[in-house]
């Protein structure tokens, strides 16, 4: 196994790693991504576009914080919420390299399958 193996294993098995798949393992927590990436905005806002309780959105709000995948900044006596495009690309980067690894297993799979199928 490469170095470079070596740390893709290492991030994807981290602590960290588990508290961002854990916030995006639920349906909530990924609607209200989605929602953030269009306009950063406080939680009474995102309850009211997703027609959530704004409790809910809150708890759903900290455990994205939790993972990383949101941050949060207060303006005015507004906490107002916004993806971490950071966390998101490692997340997608992470994830590529994996791809990237059956990509290569699938190739050497096909050619195996049609040198086989060449020999009568």
């Amino acid at each position: 196994m490469s170095a470079a193996d070596d740390s893709v294993q290492h991030r994807l098995l981290s602590d960290e790693a588990d508290l961002v798949f854990k916030a995006l393992a639920d349906h909530t927590r990924r609607r209200i991504l989605v929602r953030l990436s269009q306009s950063p905005d406080d939680a009474g806002a995102v309850a009211r576009d997703l027609g959530l309780s704004r409790q809910a959105v809150a708890k759903q709000l900290r455990i994205l914080e939790s993972g990383g995948i949101v941050s949060s900044t207060t303006r005015s006596s507004r906490r107002v919420h916004s993806v971490s495009p950071s966390q998101i690309r490692e997340v997608s980067d992470l994830l590529g390299i994996v791809a990237q690894g059956w990509d290569r297993r699938l190739r050497g799979i096909k050619a195996q399958a049609e040198r086989a199928g060449e020999d009568p």
